[in-house]
């Protein structure tokens, strides 16, 4: 009798094996809405998507109106939704122009990595008044932060804001929100 069940037994398992792996290699991210407002007194912002066969790309034009070199600090969580409910899964915040924050906190790093491929913007202080932008940024499929998220539907906030010299309170320059789905 288990010599019987042990050709079935192995059978299911490269037949799982073999659909883990195409839902992994077939995985895409579709971002179906961004929210987006930016700060007048800062920059200009714009945010479109390219929803394509293959997942989603997006463009990003940005004028900033003066340089900043401290000060800058960012907000970046992902939200899973669970049960009809958007829950937060992980969440950072990181100074950019302190050289104390260097924390073990990957997500900021391997984001800006990410963002330096597609155009000119980045997370890296100081920030110089002029013209940023990104075209076609996408994360691959096989990029260690889409790997850790299982399909779902998600959204990536970003949250930027700016403490001018002597100042108590920080002025938001821009919040970003991408809703998308990974399947």
């Amino acid at each position: 009798m288990l010599h019987r069940t042990e050709p079935w037994t192995r059978a299911c398992a490269i037949i799982l094996v073999a659909f883990v792996c195409m839902v992994s290699n077939s995985a895409k991210i579709m971002i179906t809405k961004v929210d987006y407002v930016s700060n007048a007194d800062y920059l200009t912002m714009q945010v479109r998507v390219n929803n394509e066969t293959e997942g989603s790309t997006v463009d990003v034009d940005g004028n900033l109106f003066l340089d900043v070199s401290q000060g800058v600090s960012v907000a970046i969580d992902l939200d899973s939704k669970m049960d009809g409910e958007y829950m937060t899964m992980i969440g950072t915040t990181k100074e950019l122009c302190s050289a104390e924050d260097t924390g073990m906190d990957p997500v900021v790093p391997l984001l800006n990595d990410e963002l330096q491929k597609f155009g000119n913007l980045s997370f890296n202080c100081p920030f110089q008044k002029g013209y940023y932008r990104v075209r076609r940024f996408r994360m691959s499929d096989d990029h260690m932060l889409v790997k850790m998220v299982p399909p779902g539907e998600y959204i990536v906030k970003m949250d930027l804001q700016h403490q001018q010299p002597n100042a108590t309170d920080k002025n938001p320059v821009f919040k970003l929100s991408f809703y998308f789905e990974i399947s």
